[in-house]
Order: structure tokens, then sequence, then C-alpha cells
């Protein structure tokens, strides 16, 4: 005999994080009650749970979500209705798992000394005579002291160009892990708890988890190494400098990046949020050139050139499948 596991309760605490499917359950509503939505896309997220009995409670718990916010799953509202459900679950998916799963960061991060926010760069200089340059999205603090001068990057990315100073050495620190500069530029990039540092001029010793009993390397200039939990700190490689640091002229530079990468970076400079619904398209390689200050012509680009559509609504871009238009030859990473 087989028995269906009951329906989950949806959480009651606000620091209470969501699991990644009812996430995925919940992007599925949002977009169905956007408006663009079609019967196909409705006859696709019926396929979607029937899966497996994990996205069947998945979508069970979304479900209660939605209905707890006001109004029920019907197909038809106005446009202000649908707005106001949109921007609900956003607010939801934020409040239930945002500070539980670190989504803005560490509590100390809460009121960084520097900030910029999405879609601003800013150059600052230093007391010690430093430049420091702040992509979009970025915050930090600054630690200078006697003996030492250090920055805490919470997230975002910034590129260091250090002044010389033999008394105090300079350390930027990213989740858990340390650059500290043997001599004048580099740059240091964190996403969630995985940080990329690449170097410019001269060489930077990264240490990681930390820099007493942890592993280091020296990095020298035309290279870039990463750190992260589940992989440790990785052996360092030459890399394309000017792609890796684009960013501070206002360029991306994509070499068949996949576009749920690609769509994560772009947020840096787009308000709202971006949701691939279908995951078979996360994974599609994307190339070209384009300016961070005009991200919706990126958007425009890739709906030209892969097999998708894009949906701009208020805070919330979806982008979907074409289904007019074959997947092959992209096909998701195993």
């Amino acid at each position: 005999m087989t028995v269906r596991p009951s329906p989950p309760e949806a959480p009651d605490r606000l620091d209470a994080p969501l699991d990644p499917l009812t996430e995925e359950a919940l992007e599925w509503l949002v977009y169905l009650h956007s408006g663009a939505q079609t019967e196909q896309d409705w006859a696709a997220f019926q396929d979607w749970k029937a899966e497996s009995a994990a996205r069947r409670q998945a979508a069970d718990t979304a479900e209660h979500l939605w209905h707890g916010l006001g109004s029920a799953l019907g197909r038809k509202r106005s446009a202000k209705a649908t707005a106001v459900k949109l921007l609900s679950v956003l607010l939801l998916v934020a409040a239930t798992g945002g500070f539980a799963a670190g989504l803005f960061g560490p509590p100390a991060s809460y009121f960084p000394d520097e900030r910029t926010a999405v879609g601003e760069r800013r150059t600052l200089t230093l007391a010690d005579g430093s430049r420091l340059e702040l992509d979009a999205a970025t915050s930090l603090d600054i630690h200078f002291t006697a003996g030492q001068r250090r920055l805490t990057l919470f997230g975002g990315r910034i590129f260091v160009t250090v002044a010389p100073d033999p008394a105090r050495p300079f350390l930027v620190e990213a989740a858990g892990g340390t650059a500290r500069a043997l001599g004048t530029a580099f740059a240091v990039g964190q996403e969630d708890n995985r940080v990329k540092v690449v170097v410019t001029e001269h060489t930077v010793r990264v240490a990681y988890p930390n820099e007493t009993d942890g592993a280091s390397v020296d990095v020298q200039a035309g290279n870039e190494v990463s750190y992260a939990p589940a992989t440790g700190l990785a052996p360092p490689h030459p890399t394309d400098v000017r792609t890796r640091t684009s960013w501070r002229r206002g360029l991306m530079l994509l070499d068949s990046r996949p576009l749920d990468q690609v769509m994560a970076e772009v947020e840096r400079y787009r308000s709202g949020k971006i949701i691939i619904v279908d995951a078979a398209l996360r994974h599609l390689p994307v190339s070209g050139m384009f300016e961070t200050g005009d991200t919706d012509a990126l958007l425009d680009a890739l709906a030209e050139a892969l097999p998708v559509k894009v949906d701009r609504l208020p805070l919330l871009t979806v982008i979907r499948r074409d289904p007019a238009r074959p997947l092959e030859p992209f096909q998701p990473r195993r």
C-alpha cells in the first residue's frame, strides 16, 4: 500500500527558511498569476508537480502560503491585485528565507561603512591613499588601525589599488577567508559564500578558512583563485583579467556563461527579481558584450539568441521557455 505523506505546514515563523523546492514552487505560482501565463504553462506546472512526491508536497506548501496572502488561486484578477500579490510573494520569500539563508548577509552587514545600490558604482580614496572601487550592490566595512588596514566585504565586488605602507599590511576579508596584498592591485568578489580573487598587479596571498591555520597560496598577476565552504581553497589559475574586471568599465563580457549566472549578475544592475521558470534553461550559454547600464538591451538580446521568452513586470522579470523554438543543441549540465 502506498501512503502519501501529509502536506507540510507552511512556516509560521519569519525566520524559518523555505526549502529550495518550495521556493521553486512559489516561483511557478508567481509566474502563473503574472498575466503572461498560458494554458501550456499551467500544464507544465502540473507536469512539474507530478514528477515526485517531494514536488507535490512543495506545491501544497507554496499554495498554502499563496492562499495565506489574502486571495484565492483564481486565474483571473485585476492588474492591480496581481501586482500586489506578486510583490507580497517576493516579500514573503525574503522574509521567510532571506535572513536565515543569508540573503541579506550576516547581521554585521546590515549597517556597513560603505554600500552601493543596485546599478551604482563608486570610487573612494581611503585614509591611507589607497583607491577603492565598488561595483553595484556591494557592501563592506573599513577597519584601519595603527597596525593594520582591513576591509570586510559582505557581498558584491571591489577593486583595490593599495598604497604602500610596510608597517601596516592591507587585507580584504570575505566569507571567512583573507586576501593579503603583497603588491598593489587586485579584485575581490563575493556571491553567497563563494569568493573569487583576481590579481592584476604583483602578488596577493589568499588564505582560507583563516590566516592562522588555513591553507594559503600566493597568487601572481594575471591569475585568479577562488574559495568556498564546499570546495575549500582552489589552486590559482591564469585568467582573462580584462574580462574579469570589465565591470570597472561598465561592461559585462560574457563567454559562454550559464544563463543563471548571468542573471545573478544582471540583478546587480537591475531593480527587482529575475526568475528562470524552467530549470532546463538555467545552463544555456550566453556570450557577448553588454553595458551594465542597459540591462534591457541584454534581455532583448537573450530573447533573440536563445529559445526563451522574457516577460517584464514591475519588480519582476520572468524568463521562460519559448515553445516555438527547440532547446537543442543546448542541454543542461548533468
